[in-house]
């Protein structure tokens, strides 16, 4: 994609990584890196699966099989999501069978990601997982903090994502007491959840991931393509452009049926978003508006 208006220089060679969640895409399994590498992407985000999540990845020989199609099609693995605590509840009472199932799981995930050479995990905080109470705050910081030895010894970096606003994000952080965890930011959430992803960026980008989960959304049950939702996308990328910028964005709308095709139109509907943020900026800083032709994408 081309585009002739002003840039300015720095602007002009942004050009972020972008990728897709694969768990998003037709039957979650190994197809989803052919339709990735076909939509010219350049990574891929997977889950460890499990019980009605897809592909077990803790199977030694589905294991191989996803490391072996990544080299294939050269996508790399750039997070691994652990998207069954949703299911068991990082806020389970102490010692019960849930919270053992889900620290089991968290290191399950360690050593897939060590394997994949994966180098970071998402630990989700929805359904099960949801903060409804300072309770439940202070069991998920421990759950995390009890995740960040053998992550941190492993290599990882452990990402926290939830439907939380800032402020109540950032005690989570502060509850943890160590650094090592980051914010895995969502587009799509803050909206589903009441706040403002624009809002929540400008308090968390200095603690976010680089790479930033792109959805739209009306409801927890409801994926829409980017730009058709109540997400506010538009007001959220020029948060981006004015903050600390994202380097990568992993598309996780609704790609279970027609992945190519709803997987290009939300590439389109990105690479707007991106130039309209841009545009932005830069009529916020006329002073330093370069006239510059550039080549955005490949």
């Amino acid at each position: 994609m081309t585009s002739n208006a002003p840039l300015t220089v720095s602007q002009s060679s942004y050009r972020p990584q972008i990728g897709v969640a694969l768990w998003k895409v037709g039957d979650r399994g190994l197809t989803g890196f052919e339709t990735a590498a076909a939509a010219h992407l350049d990574h891929v985000h997977v889950d460890l699966g499990g019980p009605n999540r897809g592909p077990d990845l803790t199977d030694i020989g589905i294991l191989a099989a996803f490391d072996t199609t990544s080299r294939r099609f050269a996508l790399p693995i750039t997070a691994l999501a652990v998207n069954r605590l949703n299911d068991l509840g990082l806020t389970a009472p102490k010692g019960s069978q849930e919270a053992l199932e889900v620290r089991r799981s968290i290191l399950h995930a360690i050593r897939v990601a060590d394997r994949l050479r994966v180098p970071r995990i998402i630990i989700p905080g929805f359904r099960q997982s949801l903060v409804r109470t300072s309770r439940d705050m202070a069991r998920t910081a421990e759950v995390l903090r009890f995740a960040l030895g053998p992550a941190q010894a492993a290599g990882i970096t452990l990402a926290y994502e939830s439907g939380l606003d800032s402020e109540r994000t950032l005690q989570i952080l502060q509850a943890v007491g160590q650094p090592g965890i980051c914010v895995q930011f969502d587009t799509g959430n803050p909206a589903i959840y009441g706040h403002s992803a624009a809002s929540n960026w400008a308090r968390l980008a200095d603690v976010a991931s680089p790479d930033v989960h792109l959805k739209d959304a009306l409801s927890v049950e409801g994926d829409v393509p980017l730009g058709d939702g109540v997400a506010e996308l538009e007001l959220t990328f020029i948060a981006f452009a004015h903050q600390p910028t994202p380097t990568s964005f992993t598309l996780e709308g609704d790609y279970s049926d027609d992945p190519g095709p709803r997987i290009s139109r939300d590439l389109a509907r990105l690479k707007t978003l991106i130039r309209r943020s841009m545009l932005s900026n830069c009529l916020d800083c006329p002073d330093e508006r370069r006239h510059v032709s550039a080549s955005m994408y490949r």
